[in-house]
Parts: structure tokens; sequence; C-alpha cells
């Protein structure tokens, strides 16, 4: 097959190269009449435009990166629609890795992004990802903006919310509904996240007066069956407990599963909030009362920021705090809908 070249769709269209190339990318003062003539000429003559030789002409490209730890998680998927929305805005291409918390598969596709010249990137590292790793992004000297897991290096920008609050707000709610005997399921434990919900767990039983029980806080993974799991092992050995803290949606929903197959109704004999309003939240009887952290708009303000950076902009790191909201739902034992 014949390759169709930049000049030839120039003489078809009766203009300069100059003019075919700012068509196509959409860049220059053209007349609305000139644009047409061009993309017609284009259209008839089969032009396929080369961003891979672009990319290598300008050392740079509309491409950038996504890579997160757990593509399985709704939060992530609400996150990257954020994101995605943003970046198209700006007529970027979004590319997405799962890195499964490897630190191998981080790497490999950190360096595939520099190898196609990609412009930016916005991360969710891998658990225990070294310093060496970012260190290596610092000498790269790409854009790249943390998101949700907080790094203690300060060259970086970071979006994210604030976890010590939302599971503060979540504890109150339940200690307001008179509740005492209140668990915390779920998240890894060697998870930072965590740590900080579980701060803000223990710190509003203690301002309440009640000692917080290490054995009623307990790990899982980050699905509905590992969450039943964990429950039902808990509930078992502690029926005493009437309410539950739990570090994700995903989470409580299993915690759902394993209450109502032991004969007790979320919000009825049982109250429960979950973190992050996810979609599923809302969609389930009862809908869970969770901590709200506006997953979008993380991936928003991300890519809000990252292009910022692609567009030089220099100044200090940033630091972007979004406020959680407790959304109060049914399986705490309301039926009104509420922003506390």
């Amino acid at each position: 097959m014949t390759t169709v070249t930049l000049a030839q769709v120039a003489a078809k269209a009766g203009v300069s190269t100059a003019t075919v190339s700012m068509v196509l990318r959409n860049r220059g003062r053209i007349s609305q009449a000139t644009r047409e003539r061009v993309l017609l000429a284009l259209d008839e003559s089969g032009y396929v435009y080369n961003q891979t030789a672009a990319n290598l002409r300008n050392r740079s490209s509309n491409q950038v990166g996504l890579l997160l730890h757990d593509i399985t998680n709704p939060f992530y998927g609400e996150m990257t629609a954020g994101l995605s929305h943003e970046m198209e805005r700006h007529e970027m291409l979004l590319f997405l890795a799962n890195s499964e918390e490897s630190e191998e598969r981080q790497q490999k596709f950190v360096d595939s992004l520099m190898r196609n010249s990609a412009c930016g990137m916005v991360l969710c590292a891998a658990r225990g990802t070294p310093q060496a790793f970012f260190d290596g992004l610092k000498r790269r000297n790409i854009p790249a903006i943390m998101v949700v897991r907080p790094l203690d290096d300060p060259d970086f920008d970071f979006v994210g919310t604030d976890n010590f609050l939302g599971s503060q707000m979540a504890t109150a709610h339940l200690l307001k509904l008179g509740h005492r005997n209140i668990a915390f399921i779920g998240g890894s434990l060697n998870s930072g996240t965590r740590a900080q919900r579980i701060g803000g767990f223990t710190s509003k039983l203690l301002e309440h007066g009640v000692a917080p029980k290490p054995e009623w806080i307990v790990a899982s993974q980050a699905s509905q069956s590992d969450g039943a799991r964990v429950a039902e092992a808990l509930f078992k050995h502690y029926p005493q407990i009437t309410a539950a803290v739990c570090y994700q949606d995903i989470v409580a929903l299993g915690v759902m599963q394993t209450l109502r197959k032991a004969g007790r109704e979320p919000g009825r004999d049982f109250a429960l909030v979950g973190f992050d309003d996810i979609t599923e939240a809302a969609l389930v009887q009862p809908a869970l009362t969770t901590v709200s952290v506006a997953a979008k708009e993380i991936g928003r303000k991300a890519g809000e920021l990252l292009f910022s950076r692609i567009q030089g902009n220099s100044e200090p790191p940033k630091r972007i705090i979004l406020p959680p909201a407790l959304v109060v739902r049914e399986s705490c034992g309301f039926a009104n809908h509420a922003f506390y």
C-alpha cells in the first residue's frame, strides 16, 4: 500500500505543508474554509497521522500514564474516570497500567512511558516502593503526580483525602447512634492509609470514653469475599459487636453478606459504615452509609495539576487534600440522606 505524504495532501488542498500540519495538530489561526478544505483532502487521500513519528520529532507526546496498584477496586475506576475526562479536555491520551503491588511491573510501565516520550504520569505507587524509584523519576524530570497514597517525599505533588478525619466522622456517627461495641474491618496490615483511618477511629472512641479493642480491628483484602470471610470469623468470636467502620465500601458489602447469613439485618440489627462512596454503595439494600472521598474529583484535580506541570508550571510541589463527607443512608438505621 502506497503511503500518502503530507506534501501530497497539501498539493491536493492547495495549501502549504505547514498549514496541513497545523490542522492536524489543531493549532494556529486558520480560517474555517481552509480547515474544511484540508480535512476533506486528508479524508479523500486516506492520510494517517503518525503520532509516533511526531513524538520522536518533538521529543514529547500527548500521552500520559496512570499507574494503579488495583484496577479491580471500584474506587479507582471512578478516580480514573475523573482523570480521563480532564485529560480528554486537553486532547491528551491516557494509558492505564496495573502494578498489582509489584515494584517490577511498576518500573517496567514507567520505563515504557519514557521510551514513548510520555509527557507526564499519575501514580498510586505500589506498597513498599523504595525511595530509589522516586529518585529515578526526579532524575528523568517528567511531571509526576502522586494520588491517594501519600508519600514522605516532599518533592512530588500529591492529591488525596483526609483519611484520619473521614474515619473520625464515621466513628462519631456510630457513637451518636448509641453504639459502643464498634469494630474496624479491612485494609492491609502494612498500609499507611489504613493506619491513618484506624488512628481516626481509635481517637474518636477514646474521645467518648470507649476503650478500643485491638482484637476488634481486623485486616482484609480489598474484596467482598474476603470482607465476608473476615467478618464471619470476627462476629463468631465477638457476637456483642453491634457496629463496624469498614476500610472500604467493597469490604462493607461483604460484611453485609455475612450479617444476612447469620440472620442479622444491616440497618436494623447492625450499623455499618463504609469508605469511598462507590456507585454500588447507593444501590445495595439497605443503601450503605459511607465516607465520600470524591474519587472522581481526586482524578480530576490530579489531571488538572498534571496538565499545569506539563505546560511549565514550576511552582513548589502542591499537596491537595480534598475534605471527606459522611453520606448517611439506611445501613445505620436511618432512612433519610444527609451530609455531615
